[in-house]
């Protein structure tokens, strides 16, 4: 039954689903697991300290986010093929930047770019004009292209390394450069054509959108502050728990490869998770799903606080790919249910930016808490606490939602 609804949605909307998972797939050379396998060389070739590096991502990551708060709007007034021509585009130039970076500011630049077009704007772009055109099941819809993600996390790492050892680290780049050139834009501008998204309005929709919020009404709700906790500790969390993974195989005295092997269990779940919770989505509206969310994260929590074995990191992870695969889809989906869709560009592009800016200051407070001498297992239940926490903060607002 649910591979025969998905069946369905991608027969009638195949290519507003194929233009959405292309975007967000191809968006993935801006996010952190893909930089990731770059790290030691950009820092051999420019002599950083781990210190300057993971400073000068953060700081590009911070200012990817306040800029995809404040312009993320324009998906609601720009063309969908303009503005994938323009972020396509710089995404193309950072990585012609990569291939020559030889100072702390081209890298700086090359990271902003990466990001704010990858990890930023391309998914943004892709699951704002989705929310707005599936006219039914936007929650399997939004799940599909958001399995790009999930897939990428998959399939990504070994074509990076594989393009390393052959290419080299800086000719790398150049060859991603020309995939998004050769491949990916004339690709997905076809699929744009095909699915009729240059219309910036949408005509055959009926509804009311006189009553949609705004932004700035949006800011407004207190029910949106209530629900933005939980929404951002999922990528919060991962993220800090992913970039200072050494900690964990510290404490636990395991090896690399013991949490290497444990990705591909991660991804697997993650795009799991998407395709099930989209299909509970529309059947049982976004809020019934969004309070489940926590579960998952609380018991991956608690395997690595109180399990050694190594079966624990594949258990783990596999537990945090369910809660991260689930959250794109509800919150995503949230929004338009309680809002409407007229302004989704700018509600989501708010949430999108604090998401981002929750990735860039994750690695940074787990630092400090480690630096000033916590045991893991400290870590670990003050972050059971702050997640309870985020779930109380839902009681009130859940029965207004």
């Amino acid at each position: 039954m649910l591979a025969r609804s998905y069946v369905t949605l991608i027969r009638h909307q195949w290519p507003l689903i194929a233009f959405g998972f292309l975007s967000i797939f191809f968006g993935n050379i801006g996010q952190s697991f893909f930089i990731s396998w770059y790290g030691s060389s950009i820092k051999d070739a420019l002599l950083l300290s781990d210190a300057t590096y993971g400073g000068i991502y953060a700081i590009a990551t911070m200012t990817s986010s306040v800029l995809v708060i404040s312009f993320g709007g324009v998906v609601d007034r720009v063309r969908v093929d303009k503005l994938l021509i323009f972020f396509a585009t710089l995404l193309m130039v950072a990585c012609a930047l990569m291939y020559s970076v030889d100072s702390v500011v081209g890298l700086l630049l090359v990271f902003f770019l990466l990001r704010f077009c990858g990890q930023g704007f391309l998914p943004h772009i892709a699951q704002a004009t989705v929310i707005k055109r599936a006219q039914q099941d936007k929650g399997k819809a939004i799940s599909l292209v958001g399995s790009g993600v999930a897939i990428g996390e998959v399939v990504l790492p070994s074509i990076v390394i594989g393009l390393i050892a052959f290419l080299g680290w800086r000719e790398s780049w150049l060859f991603i450069g020309a995939t998004l050139l050769v491949v990916f834009l004339p690709l997905v501008l076809w699929l744009v054509r095909k699915a009729d998204l240059k219309r910036t309005r949408i005509d055959a929709d009926n509804q009311n959108h006189a009553s949609d919020a705004s932004r700035r009404q949006v800011v407004r709700d207190w029910r949106f502050w209530m629900i933005i906790p939980i929404a951002l500790v999922t990528p919060f969390l991962v993220t800090g728990v992913f970039i200072q993974q050494d900690f964990i195989l510290e404490a636990k005295r395991w090896t690399p490869g013991v949490l290497a092997g444990s990705f591909v269990f991660y991804g697997a779940v993650h795009w799991l998770s998407s395709v099930i919770s989209g299909s509970l989505i529309d059947k049982y509206r976004s809020r019934n799903v969004l309070i489940l969310i926590p579960i998952p994260l609380l018991l991956g929590l608690m395997v690595i606080a109180n399990i050694d074995h190594t079966l624990a990191a594949p258990l783990f992870m596999c537990l945090f790919g369910l809660a991260i695969g689930a959250t794109n889809p509800v919150i995503n989906t949230l929004w338009a249910e309680m809002y409407g869709v007229s302004h989704i560009g700018a509600i989501r592009s708010l949430v999108t930016g604090m998401m981002i800016l929750s990735t860039a200051l994750a690695p940074w407070v787990f630092g400090i808490v480690i630096d000033i001498g916590w045991t893991l297992n400290q870590l670990i239940y003050a972050l059971i606490g702050l997640i309870l926490f985020f779930t109380v903060l839902l009681v009130p607002v859940y029965p207004r939602i």
